[in-house]
């Protein structure tokens, strides 16, 4: 008699604890499946067995070895999944076969299972279990001497004929095991059985009285670990080498491996915590299971059912929802609420980039708590939603369902958005296009860390939020025509450019279009950046920059006595210039809004049109009389210990909040990026050379901060 153990499914309903281990390996009580298995053939007399194995099959063979718990092992490793018969044909070494399941947690006594399908002259005897429910087995129909009549495969309760279940224990003759087609994939449940019983071969059930656990899912596992625990005394398992604090409390069949740590004022009820787990204080853990090595904060709750990876590091009042699962090796922020599974691509919290988008957005959904968060956490009464896409229904419907008006303009440009938030009196809008969201203070086109933190917190929460009646929307369609007509007024009659745009919103080119009109002058090209705010462009031969078409803006306000407010990294030597005219160019003043030019690229293009329509000369010649400066922009990648490496490389260079750095007629501006991983640098200098080596000079900085890093 040759026993063969099915041992090479995924068990996907079983993880993240199977994300990495073979489903046989899953530890029950302080035991895996596997090795129980093997004790109770030991028990029963069997010295050899053969494992069908597939999923993670070397972690399994390592693991178990050619011999344990006194059964010598042989292993029968399939390419591709054979399914149950399948594989047993790939394993067979001819006669009888009891085909047993590696995941599962019995009591049968396997020398009466033998001798009763001896004593029946039985094609197949299937073990039987009579069960509590039965919607969740494979169910047979048996006469009353045995023989099996018929399968149910997990029925309703209005289709359950009988409470026995298969429990994936059979013995097999030979038979019927030289039928199955060798290298296909076969199932004895849904393949073999039914049509041996359409031929009238002899199928009959062993009905057992002991004790199994088909030990699928988080349910069944930790119901399986409370029997066990009961069935040996004990009401929980606090394993040698796990520390529990001294008030934390451990109950309900709850298991505590090696190595791991239970805080102070937890409670862990009917639960798993697997080795190297670090619990901190105040936990409410209740029938969950954790993984190896996971570290959580403070006051971590877990609702029934739900389950952390290994290797995850949780944030203090993290909420995991009911059935929940977090994939291995995921971060999880402080004061989340984990409502649904966590894939391996991270858990989706929101986070603010450096131009004012928001990520970690995706689906209605999260567009729709994007929308509640930011309305709770800036208290406007009103705010501006410009652009395009299907994000504006749903951010729309998040600031209304929390009581905050909303002006919407369909299909406007960001420029347009801008300028209407302004008209409007709003202190932030929010502007969505091509799948993109992006938040933004009316006055500096940007947000403050602290309303930055707020929302995000809100949001990962996904606290349910009591709101006010809704609150109303008003179309933006007057002030769209008001933007329309503001820019209109910056125009000569007749300007000396011919000025073509190129950019990627097509509202902001339908504007353009229909209001600046053809000239029989000089040819300039303006680009729009994917920024939405950087502008270039080309006249004749000479390329001018964004800073100096900038520079020219400014230039245009002065001459008419007006002051101006850019955006901080803007050219220095606006301030010089504002002297000679004397007026005041400030930057980045949150109790002033920014210049129209500086947030607008359309605004920008006819400041400048105008500027040098009004002196009578061509683009290229204004540019020749402004300071001959060298701009030079770089993002510089850096691991995720930026903050260190800034420390270590410009501790000294600090001035004013800013790190700038001089050099030979260079001057740099450094700016750690929101991402932690990046820096910007913005240099402005008397000529490229000089430029260019103060650019290496910083990045010489980094790698010097990072080669000794790297050598602690």
């Amino acid at each position: 008699m040759q026993t063969v153990i099915l041992a090479g499914g995924e068990g996907a309903r079983l993880r993240p604890l199977t994300a990495d281990t073979p489903k046989p390996l899953v530890k029950i009580a302080g035991e895996s499946a596997a090795v129980r298995l093997l004790k109770n053939l030991s028990a029963s007399g069997i010295r050899s067995a053969t494992l069908c194995t597939h999923y993670l099959a070397d972690r399994l063979s390592a693991e178990l070895g050619t011999q344990r718990a006194g059964v010598r092992l042989r292993y029968c490793k399939e390419k591709t999944p054979l399914g149950t018969a399948g594989c047993v044909r790939a394993a067979w070494r001819g006669g009888d076969v009891l085909v047993l399941s590696g995941d599962g947690v019995c009591g049968f006594d396997y020398n009466a299972v033998l001798e009763f399908h001896a004593s029946t002259g039985a094609d197949v005897t299937i073990v039987a279990r009579e069960v509590d429910d039965p919607r969740e087995y494979g169910l047979m129909t048996v006469s009353e001497d045995g023989r099996v009549t018929g399968f149910l495969e997990k029925p309703g309760f209005d289709d359950c004929l009988t409470n026995l279940a298969n429990t994936g224990a059979y013995v097999v003759s030979a038979d019927v095991v030289s039928r199955i087609p060798e290298g296909e994939k076969v199932d004895f449940a849904k393949d073999v059985f039914p049509q041996l019983l359409s031929e009238g071969k002899k199928i009959f059930a062993y009905i057992d009285r002991t004790y199994w656990y088909d030990v699928g899912d988080i349910p069944s596992l930790l119901s399986c670990q409370r029997d066990i625990l009961e069935r040996e005394g004990k009401s929980v398992l606090v394993q040698k080498g796990a520390a529990v604090a001294e008030n934390a409390v451990v109950s309900g069949g709850s298991v505590i491996e090696r190595g791991a740590a239970v805080g102070k004022g937890s409670r862990v009820i009917s639960s798993l915590i697997c080795e190297g787990s670090c619990i901190a204080a105040d936990a409410d853990i209740s029938e969950a299971v954790i993984c190896k090595n996971v570290t959580a904060g403070e006051r971590l709750i877990m609702k029934p059912y739900s389950a952390i990876g290994r290797d995850c590091v949780i944030g203090s009042d993290v909420t995991v929802c009911e059935g929940a699962r977090i994939a291995s090796g995921s971060r999880i922020p402080d004061g989340a609420i984990v409502r649904t599974d966590v894939s391996e691509s991270g858990f989706s919290s929101l986070a603010f980039e450096d131009d004012g988008r928001a990520s970690g957005l995706s689906g209605a959904q999260d567009l729709l708590r994007f929308g509640m968060a930011a309305g709770c956490a800036l208290g406007d009464e009103i705010i501006f939603v410009g652009g395009s896409g299907g994000g504006l229904e749903a951010v729309c419907l998040g600031l209304r369902s929390v009581g905050v008006a909303v002006c919407l303009s369909e299909n406007a440009c960001f420029g347009e958005s801008v300028f209407c938030a302004s008209k409007l009196g709003c202190e932030h809008f929010i502007f969505c296009c091509g799948g993109e969201i992006r938040l933004m203070s009316v006055s500096t086109l940007g947000l403050s860390r602290e309303e930055e933190r707020s929302i995000a917190q809100i949001y990962n929460r996904s606290v349910p939020l009591e709101a006010p009646e809704a609150a109303g929307i008003a179309d933006g369609l007057a002030l769209s025509g008001l933007y329309r007509r503001h820019l209109k007024e910056l125009l000569p009659e007749k300007p000396l450019i011919n000025a073509v745009l190129k950019t990627s919103d097509e509202r902001e080119a339908e504007i353009f279009s229909q209001i600046m009109p053809k000239s029989e002058g000089e040819k300039a090209v303006f680009t729009v950046a994917s920024d939405r705010l950087t502008v270039s462009a080309v006249a004749g031969d000479a390329v001018v920059s964004y800073e100096n078409l900038l520079i020219l803006c400014c230039k245009s306000y002065f001459e008419r006595r007006r002051s101006v407010v850019l955006q901080r990294r803007s050219p220095q030597c606006v301030s010089q210039l504002a002297k000679e005219y004397r007026s005041s160019a400030l930057f980045c003043d949150p109790k002033r809004p920014l210049s129209g030019f500086a947030c607008d690229p359309l605004e920008l293009v006819f400041e400048v049109v105008a500027y040098v329509t009004k002196r009578g000369i061509s683009l290229s010649a204004a540019v020749e009389e402004l300071p001959r400066v060298v701009y030079m922009k770089r993002i510089v990648e850096t691991p995720k210990r930026l903050p260190k490496i800034m420390s270590e490389g410009f501790g000294g260079a600090r001035a004013g909040g800013e790190i700038t750095l001089e050099n030979g007629g260079a001057r740099a501006f450094v700016k750690p990026m929101k991402s932690g991983k990046a820096v910007s640098v913005y240099i402005e200098s008397v000529s490229a050379e000089a430029a260019g080596e103060l650019s290496r000079d910083i990045a010489q900085r980094i790698k010097a901060a990072l080669d000794k890093e790297a050598n602690l």
